[in-house]
Order: C-alpha cells, then sequence, then structure tokens
C-alpha cells in the first residue's frame, strides 16, 4: 500500500509544474494588485524550490538538495556582485526578477533530473 502512495505521489509531484506551464497561460489570475505582471514560471518557483527536496526524498537520492541551495545563494551573490561591481547598477527589484527567472531555470533542470533518475531507479 505505501508503494502504491509513494508511486502516485512521486508521479503527482514530478508532473504538477509542466501542468501548471502548460495551463498556465489558459487560466489569467486576476493579480493587479501588484504593480508588476507576474508570470506562471513566478507561481511555480516556490514549488519548485520545496519539490527539490520532496523529489530527492521520494527518489531515495543523497542530499543533493542541499548542495542546490547552496548554488543557488552563491548564485544569486555572484550575480549582485556582477551588477555591482562589472556593471556598477544594481537595481535590487531587477536583481530579484531576473535572479528568480534563474531559480526558475536551475529549479526545473534539477526537477527533471532528480525526478528522471527518481523514475528510473523506482519504476525500472
Amino acid at each position: 500500500m505505501s508503494e502504491t502512495i509513494d508511486t502516485v505521489l512521486y508521479i503527482f509531484f514530478y508532473t504538477f509544474p509542466f501542468l501548471m506551464l502548460f495551463f498556465g497561460r489558459k487560466f489569467r489570475l486576476n493579480l493587479d494588485v501588484f504593480p508588476i505582471p507576474i508570470k506562471t514560471v513566478d507561481l511555480i518557483t516556490p514549488y519548485l524550490l520545496l519539490s527539490a527536496t520532496i523529489q530527492t526524498l521520494l527518489a531515495r537520492a543523497e542530499p543533493l538538495h542541499l548542495y542546490f541551495y547552496i548554488f543557488l545563494s552563491f548564485f544569486g551573490i555572484v550575480y549582485a556582485s556582477y551588477l555591482a561591481f562589472g556593471k556598477r547598477m544594481l537595481l535590487v527589484g531587477n536583481f530579484f526578477r531576473t535572479w528568480w527567472r534563474y531559480a526558475f531555470i536551475f529549479s526545473l533542470s534539477y526537477h527533471v533530473i532528480i525526478g528522471g533518475y527518481g523514475i528510473f531507479i523506482n519504476f525500472f
């Protein structure tokens, strides 16, 4: 019974971001409260950051998600340093928006890699 629940949970956690990306454009949320436009990828990123831990635990892999979080933090520090010292222009709003989109790209790639590994280990 527990193995069946793990399988259903694993498939749900793996396919949910792709379903949100596919169907997210069809549903327009009324987020006019915010002064900047919020896209579907902005809403999926917290899920992907949490999903990194869940997918790693369900795949019974080494705790690589901790290194992933350290990598995201280090990337943010390096990117902010580049903007501040290299370009001499660090706008906090633009930095966080760009870093959030990079976090989405890295989180989605980690999600695909660890999810593929978990599917391979658990189902084959």
